[in-house]
């Protein structure tokens, strides 16, 4: 969990600096769901502070629908991260 810590930690800083105007907000993705699921969190991550995107090429964080033995946190070269939904819960429950 302190890997989520500290991406909660950076989220929370360009949150910030989105609100003064620096900034654009964090934008999140949603795979692997239907569409009344994505709809559903898309409210929720707007309620945290994310721009939640249908389709972008490099979101700030992707959350994906994993099984439940391979929940990695995984960062490309685009600085994208990849997150499980309960992962995603998590954050928003409390960390952001």
């Amino acid at each position: 969990m302190w890997e989520l810590e500290k991406i909660a930690k950076v989220l929370k800083y360009k949150m910030m600096k989105s609100d003064e105007g620096l900034d654009n907000k964090p934008t999140i993705l949603f795979c692997g769901m239907d569409s009344y699921q994505k709809k559903d969190l898309h409210n929720q991550a707007k309620k945290v502070g994310f721009k939640a995107v249908y389709s972008m090429k490099h979101p700030s964080i992707k959350v994906v629908l994993q099984r439940s033995s391979s929940r990695k946190i995984e960062t490309d070269k685009f600085k994208t991260t990849t997150i499980d939904i309960e992962h995603f819960w998590y954050m928003c429950r409390n960390l952001l």
